[in-house]
């Protein structure tokens, strides 16, 4: 495993345990409305075989097994990895949990109907390459979901007089958000992609690009937490998150 995945687990218990991530909806980022208003998944059935990619705790795979899809969740830490297995027997289902750098993923892990994952594809620096296993991956006309950091949400956002707004210094090249160890060591980066980068990218892929969302706030959000509730009012002007809904070509 990389250094990203120490400082996962140095983090994960506590983002858990401050951030409240319903497993009775399922969730797509913080403060936007969940699927039960969105309407993004593809019709849910027992036996639906699913894979969720960067998990964390795993509630959007707990609220499909809960309904009788077969689950698998994979992420960089076990910490991560524990909170899921925890909120699986909470809800009394079953679900395969495996340690897996986004990187590492490969089609042995087997063939799905839906492969998705909030906040999470963000975090390899070859999100091609982490599409087109998805692809190899996913039954023909299978859907892939994922959500993302919206690339605006990198910016800055200024108060100015009585006005206020965001300031981009280029939206086409827009720099990773780094963390870094107690040295200044990067150690995990997360990656801002624009739009248009991403229809290429599932275009070049074998997908075709059924819905893009930019949701504003939820006044009932299934993820939440103290600290994201800061960000509201600025998440009612500009999109913090952006969601793709695409589906693989025959």
């Amino acid at each position: 495993m990389s250094e990203s995945h120490h400082y996962w687990d140095r983090f994960a218990a506590e983002y858990q345990q401050v951030t409240n991530i319903s497993c009775n909806d399922f969730h797509y980022g913080p403060l936007i409305p969940g699927d039960s208003e969105l309407q993004l998944l593809p019709p849910v059935h027992s036996g639906m075989r699913c894979l969720e990619l960067a998990c964390g705790g795993a509630q959007n795979s707990v609220y499909l097994a809960k309904q009788g899809a077969i689950c698998t969740a994979v992420d960089i830490s076990q910490t991560q990895l524990q909170a899921a297995a925890v909120n699986a027997e909470a809800h009394n289902v079953d679900m395969q949990l495996k340690q897996l750098k986004l990187e590492d993923i490969t089609p042995a892990l087997g063939q799905f109907e839906l492969t998705h994952s909030a906040y999470g594809l963000n975090f390899t620096s070859n999100i091609e390459a982490a599409i087109s296993t998805c692809e190899k991956m996913l039954s023909p006309e299978g859907t892939l979901l994922f959500s993302l950091p919206h690339p605006l949400f990198a910016a800055e956002f200024l108060e100015l007089d009585d006005d206020e707004g965001l300031f981009v210094t280029n939206y086409y090249n827009i720099p990773p958000e780094e963390r870094h160890s107690k040295n200044g060591k990067i150690i995990e980066q997360s990656f801002f992609y624009n739009i248009s980068e991403l229809s290429s990218i599932l275009a070049a892929a074998n997908f075709t690009i059924e819905k893009i969302a930019e949701p504003q706030p939820s006044t009932n959000p299934p993820y939440t937490s103290q600290v994201w509730e800061e960000y509201r009012d600025q998440f009612r002007k500009f999109p913090s998150t952006l969601i793709i809904k695409a589906v693989r070509k025959k």
